[in-house]
């Protein structure tokens, strides 16, 4: 995200309040010179509660028409590709304020009386339009945002625990993942569901490790018992697949883990488990050849 861009938008008459409102959320999702964006338009539509996908591609066909966004490229995916957008910031700039500059206000409040230096202090100093902190130097678009800022507002991590900062690069973590991840499903599903994963606070260090081991463990394993990527995210079992301590990768622990998911029989968990694994769990007498057939694991 970036604040600059979110508050120069923010701040202008884009037409319509549909526009805005897109034009607000592709502004949340682009870097600092507009380009980026990349969301799904379903996505889009659930989260600004439109009835359809319909209204997103109208808004934003109108947009492209003003110029106030254009397409500048593909980003592929599993199920074919998202179209790449980019603000055009310009144009944006140009557009009318939302609301008066300070200077507008004050000759529309004062007449053609002389407006009044002695507030807060200022004594005999000239007027000044912005916060006296630091930010008269800054170019406007900074200036509009709050004023004891000169650059993008530094913004705390959603959880102490992520090591990500304002730098964390989306695209490269989610090239990553679907680089090491063993079945990918849908892929507007898969983004959608890393950006939760990431807005809720989880490492994405935590994310990779765990999409690395459970491709490990499926190793040699058939397609169709591995879990699409959408569904594993959606089920946090980075959780379980990316052990925080050796403890937690205790051998033992692990063949407890799988005899214990068999035995409450869950067919999507069950399906998981490598025919390797099962046997293992037999031969340490933690469940039966039975019990593993009834529970749908392949052996």
């Amino acid at each position: 995200m970036s604040n600059e861009v979110h508050t120069l938008v923010k701040r202008r008459v884009v037409g319509s309040q549909t526009m805005k409102s897109v034009l607000l959320y592709m502004a949340d999702a682009a870097s600092d010179d507009g380009s980026g964006i990349w969301v799904s338009k379903a996505n889009m539509a659930l989260d600004l509660e439109f009835k359809s996908k319909r209204t997103v591609q109208t808004a934003i066909a109108d947009m492209l028409a003003k110029g106030l966004v254009k397409e500048v490229g593909q980003r592929k995916h599993h199920h074919g590709y998202t179209i790449e957008y980019q603000i055009n910031l310009s144009a944006v700039a140009g557009l009318p304020e939302t609301r008066p500059s300070l200077t507008e206000r004050n000759q529309r409040g004062a007449g053609n009386a002389p407006v009044a230096q002695n507030v807060g202090g200022a004594g005999d100093a000239p007027v000044q339009e912005v916060h006296p902190t630091g930010a008269a130097d800054a170019r406007q678009e900074v200036q509009e945002m709050h004023p004891n800022h000169t650059r993008t507002i530094l913004e705390p991590c959603v959880s102490p625990e992520a090591p990500h900062t304002q730098d964390f690069n989306f695209e490269d973590f989610q090239r990553e993942f679907e680089d090491v991840y063993p079945r990918l499903g849908d892929g507007e599903a898969t983004e959608a569901e890393l950006r939760a994963a990431i807005e809720a606070g989880t490492a994405p260090a935590k994310i990779l490790a765990g999409a690395r081991a459970y491709a490990a463990e499926q190793k040699g394993n058939k397609r169709q018992y591995i879990a699409f990527s959408e569904n594993w995210l959606r089920a946090k079992r980075w959780v379980q697949h990316a052990p925080a301590s050796k403890e937690a990768a205790d051998p033992a622990k692990v063949l407890e883990f799988h005899a214990n998911t068999i035995q409450e029989g869950k067919p999507f968990l069950c399906r998981t488990i490598s025919a390797a694994a099962a046997r293992e769990c037999i031969a340490a007498g933690l469940v039966t050849l039975d019990q593993c057939r009834e529970a749908g694991v392949q052996l």
